[in-house]
């Protein structure tokens, strides 16, 4: 059937003289493909057009019955002034009647509700604003399993009343997580919100990608940016790193924006939201949805994605204190040797937790220990060997810190160019025993009173014949004093020579010959 501007222009040429093989010839002359002579024939031959030429081939509109028609009239009145989205009128109606009970299905699929809508804008029922669309450049995802992207939405339900809401999106498979509250989001509050969207996918990201939120980032200059401490300790607690937006840059994290412009149209817009708690009621059943309908970007659905592909590499959790429910910590009152027991395996914390209590979490084939606060304190690999003790390196018990003491002692008193030299010699030679070490030497030296010339001269002589050890400086200290110098023997030991006996070697080659000739003499 020929529009009506095209009815019209034919009567217009019959009026202008034209035949109807004419007008045939007028559209071919113009390039444009004519309508059939019999097409031409029926309106050339009209007096006039009439009003309506499509009325006897209309067909009945599925959602004009009731309770269908009167539902959605309510619906867009509702939310006259605002911008709504067409299919979430169709999630609320499958909300009301179907998921109710009352139908089985609607009558007819989204694409059939829309056209019915504009029916109804077009006949002048209802008046819709016009929609403000932004334009953004295309962003290539990133492999599975690397960017959970974040950002924060408001809707406003009166002067006095707001819901507040955050989106987490995987980049890859657009899964999708929100979650919402009746007051702005600090800092424990959206890590507790990001730690919660972790269990939920059974995994965590690589990297976060966030905006330059008061929630997240304290300040930024030049690039540099320095992030809130609340949020920079759940970062190093869960070992992931960020991607900071700059301010005004959409296109770095136009699918996140993209998905709280979602939110606010599918979910908020064509349903009646009085409270926290209608959010609470409909948004799990909604998410769970949407997050199994064929995703408009990349044509996929996003739930199937996640479960065949980003799920698997995705890391794994990590125990958190901003979990929601710190009761899965188990509680160890530590003993004198400042281990944990698990499964008959001992893991080690620092020394100062001796006598203390800690609490841990079994997560990934680790042990996560934290203190009695739910600070974290450190992690182990869990040991498949029963009664195995396992000890980080930074757990082992440290040298005691006293010989600094006493070196700085030494120094004030017998400072000299070789003193340094000899000290750390000291250490060397003795590393067990450097404040016994240095304690006797000192003493010695009190004792003695000498000149600090001569302790010069025979901390020199020290380092020159590498004498580190306290017996041996007090021998090079006699002899520097007696003005001798330091031969070999003057440190070895001696021993007295009527203890030892010497033999004749005769007598070893007499025996010799002896015993060879009682072999010849058995030989025969």
């Amino acid at each position: 059937m020929l529009t009506k501007t095209k009815m019209q222009e034919i009567q217009d040429l019959k009026l202008q003289g034209y035949t109807k093989a004419d007008i045939i010839r007028y559209y071919e002359a113009q390039g444009r493909k004519p309508p059939s002579r019999p097409t031409i024939s029926k309106y050339y031959d009209m007096d006039v057009l009439p009003d309506d030429p499509g009325a006897k081939l209309a067909k009945p509109k599925t959602f004009d019955a009731e309770p269908f028609r009167s539902t959605i009239i309510r619906i867009l009145e509702t939310n006259s002034g605002k911008t709504f989205c067409m299919s979430s009128v169709y999630d609320v109606l499958e909300e009301k009647f179907i998921e109710n009970g009352d139908y089985e299905k609607l009558p007819g699929n989204q694409q059939t509700l829309r056209n019915y809508i504009h029916y109804l804008e077009d006949s002048g029922q209802i008046n819709r604003e016009p929609e403000h669309r932004r334009i953004y450049d295309y962003v290539f995802d990133t492999p599975p399993g690397e960017q959970m992207l974040i950002d924060f939405g408001e809707e406003t339900l009166s002067k006095t009343t707001h819901i507040h809401f955050m989106c987490l999106l995987l980049r890859y498979s657009r899964f999708l997580c929100v979650y919402a509250q009746d007051h702005k989001y600090n800092s424990e509050e959206a890590c507790k919100a990001i730690y919660r969207s972790f269990c939920r996918l059974g995994g965590r990201p690589k990297e976060l990608v966030i905006d330059q939120d008061a929630v997240f980032v304290a300040s930024e200059t030049y690039g540099e940016v320095i992030k809130t401490r609340t949020f920079e300790d759940f970062c190093t607690e869960q070992d992931i790193r960020l991607w900071v937006c700059n301010k005004a840059d959409p296109e770095s994290k136009g699918p996140i924006e993209n998905s709280v412009g979602f939110v606010k149209k599918n979910f908020f817009s064509a349903r009646k939201v009085t409270c926290i708690d209608d959010v609470w009621r409909s948004l799990p059943g909604w998410l769970e949805r949407k997050n199994q309908r064929i995703h408009r970007s990349t044509l996929r659905v996003p739930k199937a994605v996640y479960d065949s592909i980003e799920r698997s590499a995705m890391r794994p959790l990590l125990p958190s204190v901003y979990e929601t429910s710190p009761n899965t910590f188990r509680t160890y009152e530590i003993a004198a040797i400042p281990y944990v027991l698990y499964k008959s395996c001992r893991y080690s914390v620092p020394r100062d937790y001796a006598f203390k209590t800690v609490q841990f979490k079994v997560v990934s084939g680790k042990i996560h220990i934290y203190d009695d606060q739910l600070n974290y304190i450190c992690s182990h690999n869990l040991s498949e060997r029963k009664g195995s003790v396992n000890q980080l390196p930074e757990h082992r018990k440290q040298d005691s810190g006293d010989w600094i003491e006493i070196m700085e002692r030494l120094r004030g008193k017998w400072n000299c160019y070789d003193f340094q030299h000899f000290i750390n010699g000291v250490k060397k030679e003795n590393p067990r025993h450097i404040s016994k070490q240095l304690r006797a030497i000192e003493q010695f030296l009190d004792s003695e009173n000498p000149d600090k010339s001569l302790v010069a001269q025979v901390m020199k002589e020290c380092c020159q014949k590498y004498r580190y050890q306290f017996s041996q400086f007090k021998v090079v200290y006699s002899l520097a004093k007696a003005g001798r110098e330091l031969t070999t023997d003057d440190c070895r030991a001696q021993v007295p020579s009527g203890s030892v006996s010497y033999t004749d070697l005769s007598v070893y080659a007499k025996a010799f010959q002896e015993r060879t000739e009682r072999k010849e003499a058995a030989a025969r």
